[in-house]
């Protein structure tokens, strides 16, 4: 899926356009045991308890792709042979009304989620009547394409809020409260089937993860039989090896310099239009890094150096290599940083054997603090 469609999926949970069937969920406690299950529906609460439900699960469509949302392939082997998949297909087919395959899913998040506390499984239903597209691009909302089944599951942490003081209005005091189990953000979920080329996907699905360092691999190889691409910090340090071998001996911090400004300039078109998309491909990668200045020689190297450190069908997303706040340049004494439009204030001089990174001040400066 591309950050596009998943955006365009994440604009359904709000109240207004909120389509959700039916949401489930699990209530696991720290030895693995099931506190309470629970089955109902969003359009029925009140205001403020479906926000907060809405809001678990638009954070599963939220962060950045490669690292927070990470496309999954099923493997057909998997498909055909574990129960897993089954298990999810006939959870969507019967919108989550059959007690005997949710039991299972929990069991099968339970035997696989690793977490040391209290946490919530919840899970929806929905289906989403895809619009049309225009031969312009634009969105028909009365001209819709196809019907699109899918669940979207929240895992969160269940803690112990902080006691203390609130106001009691009857009394007119400030009153003591109880400490009570409260459900934060999810720290894992995914989406299935995948909602690909605007389309549904059977064969795929999309994972979340709150943090880059906590990916749950078992959990997402019990549900999908499956391992989790590269990440983004994975991906932006094998471009930046596939730059240093593109550039040899001539790589240097001005070469950076000219890859970030041409990225900038990249950034801002996708921005400025819609339709495109922020993963690029191994063309746009290596047309990037001729409008940087690297020579036909050097280009050469550009197929062997992607194709090892990256694969040949790999896209490397613009938002996980270029910084739209700051440019950087930093050692072991030093932490440079200017704003991401303004590396005109920064050259790069080699005088004997040392390089210099001179700063244009422009405008008030400060050292330690005091305006000089």
């Amino acid at each position: 899926m591309t950050s596009k469609e998943v955006k365009e999926l994440r604009k359904l949970y709000t109240k207004e356009r909120c389509s959700v069937s039916r949401l489930c969920g699990c209530y696991v406690n720290g030895e693995k045991e099931k506190i309470a299950s629970f089955t109902g529906g969003l359009l029925g609460m009140q205001d403020d308890e479906m926000f907060k439900y809405l809001e678990i699960l638009k954070k599963c469509l939220s962060g950045s792709m490669e690292k927070n949302l990470f496309n999954l392939d099923i493997p057909l082997s998997f498909e055909l042979e574990n129960d897993a998949y089954k298990l999810l297909s006939g959870m969507r087919d019967a919108d989550l009304g059959n007690p005997a395959l949710m039991a299972a899913f929990y069991d099968r998040i339970i035997e696989t989620y690793d977490h040391a506390g209290n946490y919530l499984i919840l899970i929806a239903h929905d289906t989403y009547d895809v619009p049309g597209r225009s031969s312009l691009g634009d969105t028909m909302d009365d001209a819709s394409d196809e019907s699109y089944s899918y669940l979207l599951c929240a895992i969160c942490p269940v803690d112990l809020g902080k006691a203390g003081l609130s106001f009691n209005s009857e009394e007119g005091w400030f009153m003591a409260i109880d400490r009570d189990w409260i459900a934060g953000p999810p720290e894992a979920g995914f989406l299935f089937p995948a909602f690909n080329d605007r389309s549904t996907d059977l064969h795929a699905a999309l994972y979340y993860a709150k943090n880059a360092d906590a990916l749950q691999e078992e959990l997402v190889g019990g549900l999908f039989g499956c391992e989790i691409p590269v990440t983004a910090e994975e991906k932006k340090n094998a471009f930046g090896t596939v730059v240093s071998e593109v550039y040899g001996d001539e790589f240097t911090p001005e070469t950076m310099k000219a890859v970030h400004e041409t990225l900038a300039a990249e950034a801002e078109i996708i921005h400025n239009e819609p339709d495109l998309d922020t993963a690029l491909s191994k063309t746009h990668v290596r047309s990037i890094l001729e409008k940087s200045g690297a020579s036909d020689e050097q280009m050469e190297r550009f197929d062997e150096a992607y194709d090892d450190m990256l694969g040949d069908d790999t896209d490397v997303d613009i938002e996980n290599i270029y910084s739209k706040k700051q440019f950087t340049v930093k050692n072991e004494f030093v932490d440079l940083r200017v704003a991401a439009d303004r590396t005109d204030l920064v050259r790069f001089e080699k005088i004997g054997n040392t390089t210099f990174a001179i700063v244009e001040l422009d405008g008030v400066t400060e050292v330690n603090g005091v305006p000089v």
